[in-house]
């Protein structure tokens, strides 16, 4: 139970408690936490407490929130630094995790404007797009939508393909080994938060409204465009720093 007598608030009281428990191991990553309503009654505290309590453990990373599902316990996160670009397998095995790469799907399309400007391309050119998924220990954690275009997109795919063969990890920048002509120098990246639609929300096998992190990337050699990936990070796997100075 809560101390009453004590000078810590319940909320954070009850938060320790949660933090004891997490570490104790009595609850595991991932786990579900009890309802507010069920919390609430077993510490005899009200439900503003509770909720008090979740938010400020959700501060310290302690639990991931999700909106009409419940709270569950935060797993460890994949550490990528913003400032340099780590491969797919390096990243994953921070955590000791083993890295999978499965191919979704893959196609061409004639370039619409958005993607003739995207790629430098003419209107038409064949615009080839590739689809990847990331697994940490068999669980989907990141999925790669890239597109290409069509002579590089051509040979990435059949790269990409026997590499999967092979059953090693790989994203398309692991790919760029194999065509010497072609070598990345630059990206250009934004990243925001959203939550997964239906079709998403399938592909990383979560419930739709979970949250991920999008990051939209154009990657050049040189003044050329390579490749435009968007990519969907689950924000219970990943999380991203960068260290930026400070100038007067």
């Amino acid at each position: 139970m809560l101390d009453r007598e004590q000078q810590i608030p319940l909320y954070e009281q009850l938060k320790n408690k949660i933090k004891e428990k997490i570490e104790s191991g009595e609850l595991k990553p991932n786990d579900k936490l009890p309802s507010e309503r069920e919390l609430g009654e077993r510490y005899q505290v009200s439900r503003i407490t509770v909720r008090q309590a979740i938010a400020l453990a959700e501060r310290e990373g302690l639990v991931l929130r999700v909106h009409g599902v419940g709270t569950f316990v935060s797993a460890p996160k994949i550490k990528q630094e913003l400032h340099t670009i780590d491969n797919f397998q390096s990243s994953v095995q921070q955590l000791g995790l083993i890295a999978s790469t499965t191919i979704y799907k893959y196609h061409s399309f004639p370039a619409d404007l958005h993607y003739s400007k995207l790629l430098g391309i003419p209107l038409f050119q064949q615009v080839r797009n590739l689809q990847l998924i990331g697994y940490g220990d068999s669980s989907p954690i990141v999925y790669y939508n890239t597109y290409f275009p069509d002579e590089l997109g051509e040979r990435i795919i059949e790269s990409a393909k026997n590499i999967a063969e092979k059953g090693k990890p790989f994203s398309t920048l692991d790919l760029y080994e194999f065509h010497e002509d072609f070598f990345p120098t630059h990206s250009e990246q934004t990243f925001e938060s959203i939550v997964t639609n239906e079709e998403l929300a399938e592909i990383l096998q979560v419930k739709a409204g979970f949250p991920v992190l999008k990051a939209t990337s154009l990657i050049y050699q040189n003044d050329t465009p390579l490749e435009y990936k968007e990519a969907y990070y689950r924000g219970d796997k990943y999380k991203f720093s960068i260290i930026r100075p400070i100038t007067n």
